[in-house]
């Protein structure tokens, strides 16, 4: 993917040409938990999870950052919150372009459109923070699986969900065990409320 392809730049006069693209290895740590924040990143090749750690040692992700979406975003303007709250950790070979804070900043306050663009996916990224708050709310893992069900039944108009995951990320997604999803989808299955393959969820009732 290309700068000019992002949805941040569209129909901005932004000088890309100056904008430093690196290149990282899959499974590499670039920024640890608590960091603090000095760019905005944009994922222009694979993607990036934020990971989390529990007192225990195991890990989970916080989130998946996919092509052409940004991160750093948040914590721009944050004096007293501005640490990733995360380790950002690359899947696949990843190409990330790296704009630092103050620049950013001076593109935003000389170009309206690329201010638009910015408070636009920003917005979209508060309702992603809201959605994920709801499905923590579940009081189940069933309630959690039929809550991400339903959202993207709404978002694919399909009772056919298909996947674009795999079981594992899946079960990242909605913060329970790998284990505990695998059971309790076979539970749902046998009560005729789901059926599954390997790349779709189908919901029955």
């Amino acid at each position: 993917m290309k700068l000019q392809d992002c949805l941040l730049f569209k129909n901005t006069r932004v000088d890309l040409n100056k904008i430093e693209v690196k290149e990282y290895p899959n499974n590499y740590t670039f920024a640890m938990e608590s960091d603090v924040s000095k760019s905005i990143g944009i994922v222009l090749e694979g993607k990036v999870l934020i990971k989390a750690y529990s007192l225990g040692g195991s890990n989970f992700t916080l989130n998946c950052i996919e092509q052409g979406q940004i991160f750093g975003d948040i914590l721009i303007f944050s004096n007293d919150h501005n640490t990733f709250p995360g380790a950002l950790v690359t899947q696949g070979k990843t190409k990330i372009a790296l704009i630092p804070n103050k620049v950013f900043e001076k593109f935003l306050f000389n170009d309206n459109d690329l201010l638009r663009n910015f408070l636009r996916l920003l917005s979209d990224k508060s309702y992603a923070l809201n959605y994920k708050s709801r499905l923590l709310g579940q009081d189940s893992v069933r309630d959690k699986i039929l809550f991400y069900l339903f959202h993207q039944k709404r978002i694919q108009k399909s009772s056919v969900i298909h996947l674009n995951m795999t079981k594992e990320e899946l079960a990242n997604q909605l913060f329970i065990q790998r284990p505990s999803l695998s059971r309790e989808l076979a539970k749902m299955k046998k009560d005729k409320i789901i059926d599954y393959d390997r790349y779709t969820i189908t919901i029955k009732k």
